[in-house]
C-alpha cells in the first residue's frame, strides 16, 4: 500500500544540500511534487531542515528548502548496492521550475506509458 498522496518521478538529479549552505553531494533517485528522496553518504537525521541547491537537466540550479521525514544509513560496503541509502525530504514551498520539471516529467511517463499500451 502506497502511503505517499503525492506521485513520485523517478529521476536522477545532481544535489548539493546542508543545513547552512548546500555542501553536501548527493543525487535524487525520485521526486515529487512535495518532496524527493536524496542518495548520500551524508546523511541527516529526521526533522532536520536543508538547504537544497538541485542541478536541473539544462544546468539550471533551483534553491529549495525542506525537512528530513526518514533517513537511512547502510555500512559504506553496501551502499552501492542498496537503493534506498540516504534520505527522504519533504520540500517547503518548491519553486515554480522545479514544480515543471516534475509535471513534464509526469506527463512525459504517461505518454511513454500509452504509446507501449498502443503497440
Amino acid at each position: 500500500m502506497e502511503k505517499r498522496p503525492a506521485k513520485r518521478e523517478l529521476k536522477r538529479l545532481f544535489v548539493r544540500f546542508g543545513m547552512e549552505l548546500p555542501t553536501y553531494v548527493g543525487y535524487t533517485t525520485d521526486i515529487s511534487a512535495t518532496g524527493l528522496f536524496i542518495k548520500s553518504s551524508t546523511i541527516f537525521p529526521p526533522q532536520t531542515v536543508l538547504k537544497i541547491a538541485l542541478t536541473l537537466p539544462d544546468e539550471r540550479v533551483v534553491l529549495l528548502s525542506g525537512v528530513v521525514m526518514w533517513s537511512k544509513r547502510v555500512p559504506p560496503q553496501l551502499a552501492r548496492l542498496v537503493r534506498k541509502n540516504g534520505m527522504g525530504v519533504r520540500l517547503h514551498q518548491p519553486a515554480q521550475n522545479y514544480l515543471e520539471l516534475f509535471a513534464a516529467g509526469v506527463a512525459q511517463g504517461r505518454q511513454e506509458h500509452e504509446e507501449h499500451e498502443t503497440d
